[in-house]
């Protein structure tokens, strides 16, 4: 890994501003790479829709890297109003990316796709070869099926050139993340960010009561952002003979999960205890629809040394902790 990184020229961490990006960012400033070394562009800057765009970029910048995180999935109801332009911007945007890298000679790249790729999987915790078996409902589902596009890619165009140009597309998948966000854009937080919001404000006008919908009684994995961008980078790291003995044509990714399972109703316990709020919560009856269950296997990442650091209380306070200074920018500002 420290020899990649001596030898990494320019890497491109592609993909919305988001939580997600800032921590590859920060975790490849701490191996030693530069502000210089490393580009990321939001969607003003370079529209990854945009094929000529993405070509040029490349073809003038010449990545040795490229990560590709995940967008925002939006809420249900905006993503069934908006089912074919989330198809589309869910398929092209990484498609292009990765077939525009290959023409570049991007020699590594890795793509971040969501657990929705094992939507209404009937095993649970998902192992990476339940793929095959996932059923994503119909709201989620262009999200999955676009990221199950890109995984395959990956693995095709490794099969087909690996060897021949030295190529490793690789990708993970990785369920709910937590940590790292930025608190002052109200219409682009988490869910889990908005709940927190939600029993802080409960504090402060000292209500008895919060209520939270009943999509909080299913049970997920919750992982760091932090340690979802050391696994990442210790996979585009891998050397290839590790990296084949755990995947396979019909597995081609790693599961990334933190192993750490709850329900929402018992997160929303911990952010009311890391926020100090002594009211009762509430479960409300919700219309909203997707809440089976999202347990990841990470047993074959685990079996490399990587482990999960950050745990939930502690990854909690932080989020908390910047949740109030970035308050106190916004009100002296």
């Amino acid at each position: 890994m420290e020899h990649i990184m001596k030898t990494t020229r320019k890497v491109f961490v592609a993909g919305a501003a988001n939580a997600a990006r800032s921590a590859i960012v920060n975790s490849l400033l701490a191996r030693g790479l530069s502000e210089d070394q490393i580009d990321t562009k939001d969607a003003h800057e370079l529209d990854l829709c945009d094929q000529a765009a993405v070509r040029s970029y490349l073809r003038q910048s010449v990545p040795d890297q490229i990560y590709i995180t995940s967008g925002d999935l939006g809420s249900p109801a905006n993503t069934d109003q908006r089912r074919g332009s989330h198809l589309s911007e869910a398929m092209l945007a990484p498609v292009q990316l990765i077939q525009e890298a290959l023409y570049a000679g991007v020699r590594k790249l890795l793509f971040i796709a969501s657990d929705q790729v094992y939507g209404g999987c009937p095993v649970l915790p998902c192992s990476e070869e339940d793929m095959a078996f996932a059923q994503p409902d119909p709201l989620r589902n262009p999200l999955a099926q676009a990221h199950i596009a890109s995984i395959r890619l990956c693995e095709a165009y490794t099969h087909e050139f690996g060897e021949v140009l030295d190529l490793a597309y690789r990708s993970v998948v990785v369920g709910n993340m937590f940590g790292g966000e930025c608190f002052s854009r109200t219409s682009n937080v988490s869910g889990l960010t908005a709940l927190m919001r939600h029993i802080h404000q409960a504090k402060l006008f000292k209500l008895s009561s919060v209520s939270i919908p009943s999509s909080v009684l299913r049970r997920e994995d919750w992982l760091h952002v932090n340690d979802m961008a050391e696994a990442c980078i210790g996979v585009l790291g891998m050397a290839d003979p590790i990296h084949n003995a755990l995947t396979r044509p019909n597995r081609p990714h790693l599961n990334v999960g933190s192993g750490r399972v709850c329900t929402g109703l018992e997160l929303a316990h911990a952010v009311a205890k890391t926020v100090g709020y002594k009211g009762d919560l509430n479960v409300e009856d919700s219309q909203e629809k997707g809440t089976q269950d999202g347990l990841l296997d990470a047993t074959r990442m685990r079996s490399t040394g990587w482990q999960p650091h950050v745990s939930l209380d502690i990854g909690l306070a932080r989020m908390y902790r910047d949740y109030k200074a970035q308050g106190r920018k916004l009100t002296s500002a």
